[in-house]
């Protein structure tokens, strides 16, 4: 199975990304997820809108789920538990165990993490976290895995998750600060996360290992995590990209949920 294809949502007129591990034997019919790209609804920036709403509601019906909530991200470390839709706050991840409802972040260069996982009565919840590199040096995806392990009781290790297409790290370029603002909260050991491709040349920050850093230290499998492979900066011509087209750019989103009657 493909780590991420992109192909047609049955009933829908655009295509959607997702991941093999979501669809994986054990999620077969439990969970629901997909990325949209440039060819889908166009999410805005700003939550709080009519064009927000619609986009993220067409993109959960798409996906077979009945309701979806979202919300206002603000690249920081605050995770929500939502039970209904709508936009649900200021935040940057959502943790949910409700069948039917949709958890979905926007993007146009951020990593986006989607997270799902079993208790120990089979049933599911899953999480999104808007990893922006804010919300990375925060441990956001950290937080959103301890919500969902913690309050919502996931066995760690049941849990798949997913990066969502990204700014990687061949072009994501930062400043001196970033790195030092990054060693500072995570310590010594997120110099791993940076790199020169030349001497005079700006920091890259590897935010995709940087999360999957994350995800392995709550006690997620390797085996159970992927990402898309694909740079929203040099290879992202399907997926909005702030860095490619600045203000121009619209909004994709990855969403994730469990199946009404799903155990």
């Amino acid at each position: 199975m493909a780590a991420f294809t992109i192909d047609p949502i049955p009933g829908a007129a655009w295509p959607a990304g997702r991941f093999g591990v979501l669809q994986a034997t054990g999620a077969i019919g439990a969970i629901s997820h997909g990325v949209t790209t440039r060819d889908g609804p166009d999410f805005g920036d700003d939550a709080d809108t009519d064009q927000c709403a619609a986009a993220a509601s067409a993109a959960a019906t798409a996906l077979g789920l009945a309701d979806v909530a979202w919300v206002q991200q603000v690249h920081g470390g605050a995770v929500l538990r939502v039970g209904a839709g709508g936009l649900a706050g200021p935040a940057d991840a959502l943790v949910t165990d409700t069948p039917g409802l949709a958890i979905l972040g926007r993007s146009a260069d951020c990593p986006l993490v989607l997270a799902a996982g079993q208790r120990r009565d089979g049933s599911w919840a899953v999480g999104f976290a808007h990893a922006s590199w804010r919300a990375t040096v925060a441990g956001l995806t950290a937080a959103m895995l301890a919500r969902l392990c913690g309050e919502l009781a996931v066995d760690p290790g049941t849990i798949r998750a997913v990066i969502a297409p990204c700014a990687r790290v061949c072009c994501y370029e930062v400043g001196d600060e970033v790195r030092e603002i990054a060693l500072a909260a995570l310590g010594a050991g997120a110099g791993a996360f940076f790199r020169r491709p030349r001497p005079e040349a700006r920091w890259h920050f590897d935010l995709e290992a940087a999360n999957l850093s994350q995800l392995a230290a709550a006690g997620v499998a390797a085996a159970r995590t992927a990402t898309s492979g694909i740079c929203t900066i040099c290879r992202g011509e399907r997926f909005w990209s702030w860095r490619r087209q600045g203000a121009a750019a619209g909004r994709f989103a990855a969403l994730i949920g469990v199946r009404t009657g799903a155990l």
